[in-house]
């Protein structure tokens, strides 16, 4: 059974990740609350074992999440997403941490990562899409890509998508539609046939109405933006839709 929508048939899926696939736990892909003190404590742990120092949270704060701060909260401004690198490089110097710089941003971010679960119905209703057409991956991620490509991993999702982009490392945020471009380009299908299934119509269905994409919205908060081809309240309800 093919894939279609009102306006015919649908040759490839983009989805988007947090909202569609992944329940992000309210944190935009960043930890927050306890999961956010579990990962300040599992950093602190790492750099006190490494340095012999007793490392604490005002130099974290100063060091790390302080200036990380600025960029991140004028990435809508900017368009692409706040580098952690140079604060990472700033901390290890400054605490003797001999390791990768980003097996810190690992540490804290870890509890946050384990947490994250598939949304209900999200195993079947990306398996039927599979069986029917080649899908992608292009979500707005504010680390880099491996970490979130880890969590589909172990879900047992990645291997699903033949094409994932991450905004951390692709260098721009949607709605710009670039990433997007270039996963359409990656899968080998006509702009007009790809279908972009997002829970913001903001970004998601903005980024699909720039890039000539059909566009899906699944029902959210976020229902600023322009309007969507197609909107159902969840991805199995929107594929139970397109297979007729």
């Amino acid at each position: 059974m093919s894939l279609a929508t009102p306006a015919g048939p649908i040759r490839a899926v983009v989805l988007d990740m947090g909202g569609v696939l992944l329940d992000m736990l309210g944190g935009n892909g960043l930890p927050i609350g306890v999961l956010e003190r579990e990962g300040r404590e599992r950093l602190l742990q790492r750099l006190r074992a490494a340095s012999g120092r007793d490392v604490d949270d005002q130099l974290l704060d100063r060091a790390l999440f302080d200036p990380w701060s600025v960029p991140y909260a004028a990435r809508y401004d900017t368009g692409h997403e706040a580098p952690w690198e140079p604060h990472l490089d700033g901390l290890a110097r400054e605490t003797g941490y001999p390791g990768d710089p980003l097996e810190l941003l690992e540490a804290w971010l870890g509890p946050y990562l384990e947490a994250l679960r598939p949304l209900p119905g999200v195993h079947e209703a990306v398996a039927a899409l599979a069986r029917e057409v080649p899908l992608a991956v292009v979500s707005n991620v504010p680390a880099p890509g491996r970490f979130y490509r880890d969590v589909l991993g172990r879900h047992g999702l990645q291997k699903r998508f033949r094409v994932l982009l991450f905004s951390y490392d692709e260098g721009s945020r949607k709605p710009s539609p670039r990433m997007l471009e270039r996963a359409v380009a990656l899968l080998g299908a006509p702009a007009s046939r790809v279908l972009m299934v997002g829970d913001r119509r903001d970004s998601d269905v903005a980024a699909g109405r720039a890039a000539g994409t059909r566009t899906a919205w699944l029902t959210s908060e976020r229902a600023d933006g322009p309007l969507p081809d197609l909107e159902a309240p969840d991805l199995g309800t929107l594929v139970a839709r397109l297979r007729g």
